[in-house]
């Protein structure tokens, strides 16, 4: 390697120079908005900011412990700030290379800086976090939120403004539907495997390793009630349509009713012969279907506790069961690798649903419950009419989706995704000229928030290369650079 910087003339794809003073691999460079000055940084820890006309160096900036990773001028120009693997972020006077700010906070590399269009803020990124700071003050005003682990969980609230999740890193977090914004997190206690949301707004419930429910408030984030029976781990919960009710699901078999005010078990429902995974009322809060590890599918007489069917076709452990919303059918999946569709009065599977080549993890319903989605170990979620039982659309994953919930709102067609890297995703499900397909509204990975629509001609210090690598992973870019759409029916 030579270390140097080249600057070709575009028309004639020769250099006009060679800029030489490195001692190491240059990382990253930028030009100032004006294009008359340069700024590249190096594995050697410094930055040179250099004259384009003549190829001259005028400041060498010292200060950095280690490689430089990232630089970007400031939209006027007269700054510029740097980030590197020293943890720290500086900030720069461009026109006399003395640093004037040095911002700590990241606890691993920085891998790149950015300007806000108004040159007000720079946002940092590096060790799963994105930190946004004061540019006057170097102060650290945001960072965005996140689970840390895998999300089991997602559940719309009845009125669809509020969405929760849970996950493996022990918190249920309450999320605006529209924006994003993180309002409440709940400390569980150990790893949350279920979620819901009271149809009365007014509660959350989890459940988890702890071998409890413990139910929220969530305008507060305060735990109301403790809920212990289970003698092994929760693994899922579901609200009554009218909100007075509380079921769980637990490993050894059994089905618990609490009364969601006092906290009181009112039901112990027995009949599984080993663990119950799934569990949803029915829209008319009579019957409780559940779903377990000895293959078989259950709906239960909720005034009585009585089992009325035993459904049986799986193969092997029924992990989710849903009702349409209205209430004529079940649709269940599991560790077969299909998804299922029920008569719920006549106990008959009306259609076999087959495409995935993993275990299918959770299922949902559109609020019209004409379609119905599904995900799975294999990384896809797949959506299907449910008329036909054909596959309509389907979209890849880089990791395993493990938790989803469809908007109630009959009018709106927005989907969230949880999956296994921690990241919460919502989605609008879109049909054009016939075909279905899926677009990205916002995600919060590791901490990380993404609005799709941020138009990449607004942001500023990045190369090409920083521009592509960012479209790529959904940073930036319009969204149908980010989705990859099927057209064929499957």
């Amino acid at each position: 390697m030579d270390y140097v910087v080249r600057l070709w003339d575009v028309e004639s794809v020769s250099f006009s120079h060679i800029l030489i003073g490195h001692g190491n691999v240059v990382w990253s460079l930028a030009y100032s908005p004006k294009g008359d000055q340069l700024a590249t940084a190096s594995m050697d820890s410094t930055i040179r900011l250099w004259d384009v006309g003549t190829g001259d160096c005028r400041h060498v900036l010292t200060g950095h412990g280690a490689m430089v990773s990232s630089v970007a001028f400031s939209p006027k120009g007269d700054q510029l700030a740097s980030g590197a693997l020293d943890l720290t972020v500086r900030l720069w006077d461009a026109e006399s290379g003395t640093c004037r700010q040095t911002m700590t906070g990241h606890n691993d590399v920085i891998w790149t800086v950015a300007y806000s269009p108004k040159g007000d803020q720079l946002a940092s990124g590096g060790d799963k976090t994105a930190r946004l700071w004061d540019v006057s003050t170097g102060a650290l005003f945001f960072v965005p939120g996140g689970h840390s682990a895998t999300v089991t969980s997602i559940r719309y609230a009845s009125d669809g403004d509020r969405i929760v999740s849970g996950s493996a890193d022990r918190t249920a977090r309450l999320w605006s539907a529209d924006t994003g914004e993180c309002c409440q997190v709940m400390d569980h206690g150990l790893a949350i495997f279920c979620v819901a949301y009271s149809p009365l707004g007014n509660q959350i419930a989890s459940g988890g390793n702890d071998n409890t429910v413990r139910l929220w408030d969530p305008a507060t984030g305060a735990c109301q009630h403790t809920l212990t029976v289970h003698d092994i781990c929760v693994s899922n919960v579901a609200y009554s349509p009218d909100g007075n009710t509380v079921a769980s699901a637990g490993g050894n078999g059994t089905i618990q009713l609490w009364d969601a005010t006092t906290g009181a078990c009112l039901k112990t429902l027995e009949g599984h012969e080993r663990a119950v995974y799934g569990i949803v009322y029915s829209p008319d809060g009579e019957r409780i279907a559940t779903g377990g590890k000895d293959g078989t599918i259950r709906l239960w007489n909720v005034g009585n506790g009585e089992c009325h069917w035993v459904l049986k076709g799986h193969d092997s452990s029924v992990f989710t069961v849903t009702y349409s919303p209205q209430g004529n059918q079940l649709a269940s999946g599991g560790d077969d690798m299909t998804v299922r569709l029920w008569d719920v009065e006549s106990g008959e599977c009306h259609f076999i649903l087959i495409g995935h080549s993993d275990d299918v993890g959770c299922i949902a319903y559109s609020p019209e419950g004409n379609l119905l989605v599904s995900v799975g170990g294999d990384k896809k979620l797949r959506l299907w009419d449910v008329a036909s039982g054909q596959c309509v659309f389907k979209q890849n994953f880089q990791d395993a989706v493990e938790s989803l919930a469809w908007s109630i709102r009959p009018d709106e067609n927005y989907l969230v995704t949880g999956c296994g890297d921690g990241s919460v995703l919502k989605w609008e499900v879109v049909q054009e000229e016939g075909e279905y397909h899926m677009r990205l509204c916002w995600s919060v990975t590791n901490g990380l928030f993404t609005v799709t629509d941020a138009s990449i001609e607004d942001v500023r210090g990045l190369s090409r290369l920083n521009k592509e690598l960012l479209k790529q992973r959904g940073a930036i870019g319009e969204p149908q650079d980010l989705l990859h759409e099927v057209k064929e029916v499957v």
